[in-house]
This record gives structure tokens, sequence and C-alpha cells, in this order.
């Protein structure tokens, strides 16, 4: 997934992080680079960073968005973007993770993993499984906040159900993920 991740910054920054003038050219590399990309995931992952930079760019900054030819641009953009990722399953809605609440999120599970680093002793198998559970929560963020925040009720619940953790190991995560859980799916 970082691969996918690098690729779409080196995409951004090429054709979206300057003036755009053009958006059918944008549209067109964008096109070749899906193309070159075969996992679903990898080309939600993709469209996602790309569609999140285009419209911090400059859609949310426009002050004149009906005569702005730079804005028309941005909006094309956004419409081909839009459109690629639905037809991949994920339509844009303002549930989707924004990059900060990405990375508070991703605090959190960080958090949550030191914490479990102290008292692993003992019980590396449990942690090993714990951490890489933890991790590929964060590859999910495309999912949109209340189904990923129901998936990590729901990894946490088979993890309790499978004896990975206890009880009290799962309330402590629902304890400090929750209060970021609950500002999600508000």
């Amino acid at each position: 997934m970082d691969y996918i991740k690098k690729r779409a910054d080196k995409f951004v920054s090429h054709y979206i992080a300057h003036q755009v003038d053009e958006h059918e050219k944008v549209i067109s590399e964008a096109q070749s680079e899906l193309y070159n990309i075969n996992s679903p995931l990898d080309k939600i992952t993709f469209l996602r960073m790309i569609l999140e930079a285009n419209d911090q760019k400059h859609l949310l900054v426009c002050t004149n968005k009906e005569e702005c030819q730079t804005n028309h641009e941005h909006e094309s953009i956004h419409y081909f973007l839009a459109k690629e990722l639905d037809d991949l399953g994920i339509p844009i809605n303002e549930d989707q993770f924004t990059r900060e609440e990405q990375l508070t999120a991703d605090t959190k599970l960080d958090q949550v993993l030191q914490e479990l680093e102290k008292l692993k002793m003992g019980q590396q198998i449990i942690y090993d499984d714990l951490s890489a559970e933890l991790q590929e929560l964060k590859d999910f963020y495309i999912l949109g906040k209340k189904k990923w925040y129901q998936l990590f009720l729901g990894k946490t619940a088979e993890m309790v159900i499978g004896g990975v953790i206890s009880e009290t190991v799962s309330k402590e995560l629902i304890n400090v993920m929750g209060k970021v859980g609950q500002k999600l799916i508000e």
C-alpha cells in the first residue's frame, strides 16, 4: 500500500499541486495510472488521495466559484475522480475520512500499540496478532467513518471471542478508540 501512496503523492505533486490549466490532461494521466494498477483497493487508495488533494488545492479556497476558470478545472477533475470511485463501489459523501481524521485515528491506534507493548512480556503471540489487526485497520479508511468504526468494533469482538485478547484489553481498546469513534460517526 505504501507504493500506491507514494505513487499518488508523486501524481499530486506533478499534476495537482501547481496551477491546473488543463483538466483533460490530468484526467488522461489519471486514467493511465489507473490502467496500470490492478488491485481495486489500490485504485481506491490512489483515487482518494488525488481527490483529497484536488479538493484541498482550490475548491475549498476559491471565492468566485462561478466565474473562476481554475475552479472549473478542479471541479472537472473532482467529477472524474468521484465517478471512478463510484464505479469501484465507493460513493463520495460526507462520511469519508479527511487526512486529519486519518492521522488522529492512526495516532490513537499507535497509542494503543504502545500501551500493549508495555504489557506484551510473556504474551508475544497475542501482541503480534493484535498489532497486525490494528495495523490492517489503517488501510481501511476508504470504507468511511461509520463502516470503519464498525469494522474496528467487529475486529475487537472477534479477538475477544477467539481468545486473542481479554475482555479487559478490549474495553481499553474501545475506550481509547471510542472517543475518536464517537466523533467519527456523529
